[in-house]
């Protein structure tokens, strides 16, 4: 069958070919890859999630007077976090740039350890608001400590009355 155009002229019929009604995906799925490779590299993990504190359901208790002892805390209605040196909140870390932070909790832990060699524990009683990459900030605080060597870190949890 020939169409007719409006002049009168004859056209001939279109040839399909084969290949006409299918689609080549395969570009598309590299794209696709590589957008996934792109993000998965450009991406960063969050270390600052968010845990609650699990209440102690066994386990033996760490002696506040055989430990040398840092207070963490959350500031109210903020995500800033405070780090006391010592049992309570008088003696603050003063700077702001973690790695000055990590020094100075190392020299109180060092201090502590010395004037006080019947110490065998650290303890770092976290609020239960406080993020893990502070309290393992602190961890590493303590690690680099020269008299840390073989005495345990316990992170405090609420004691189960």
């Amino acid at each position: 069958m020939k169409l007719k155009s409006e002049g009168g002229i004859e056209l001939p019929k279109r040839k399909r070919n084969k290949d006409d009604g299918e689609l080549d995906i395969t570009p598309m799925i590299d794209i696709t890859f590589l957008l996934l490779a792109f993000f998965v590299v450009s991406s960063k993990m969050d270390p600052q999630k968010d845990i609650p504190l699990p209440f102690a359901s066994y386990g033996e208790a760490v002696s506040d007077q055989a430990s040398v002892t840092l207070l963490v805390t959350v500031e109210e209605n903020t995500d800033e976090y405070k780090i006391f040196l010592g049992k309570s909140d008088d003696n603050p870390v003063t700077s702001t740039d973690p790695e000055e932070q990590e020094e100075e909790i190392s020299e109180f832990v060092d201090k502590q350890l010395s004037a006080n060699p019947e110490k065998t524990t650290i303890l770092i009683k976290a609020a239960g608001d406080v993020k893990t990459g502070t309290v393992e900030m602190c961890r590493r605080a303590i690690g680099n400590a020269e008299l840390f060597q073989d005495r345990k870190i316990y992170v405090g949890v609420k004691e189960q009355q």
